[in-house]
């Protein structure tokens, strides 16, 4: 899609109806919160998660995983919902 184009922005509007943010592959990211610090800190956390994947790929890969489950122990622990159409 164009940036800045219609065709983006209809589909980053529906897009944003389910979800906080949207990350767009070369386009870059969508966020959405009760004031701008959360949306600004949600737009945070996720951009520092890119580069810490990053720097760890570009290390030789990821060594360390979370399995599912043990991400679902983490995420009633600090009372997070997960959504579980993004696990595997």
């Amino acid at each position: 899609m164009v940036p800045g184009g219609a065709e983006i922005a209809e589909a980053s509007s529906k897009l944003m109806k389910d979800y906080d943010a949207i990350v767009w592959a070369h386009h870059g990211t969508f966020c959405s919160g009760t004031d701008f610090d959360s949306a600004f800190g949600l737009m945070h956390t996720i951009e520092k998660s890119a580069e810490v994947y990053i720097k760890a790929s570009s290390c030789g890969g990821i060594r360390q995983t979370i399995t599912d489950d043990e991400l679902r122990k983490a995420a009633k622990a600090f009372g997070v919902t997960l959504n579980e159409a993004f696990l595997s």
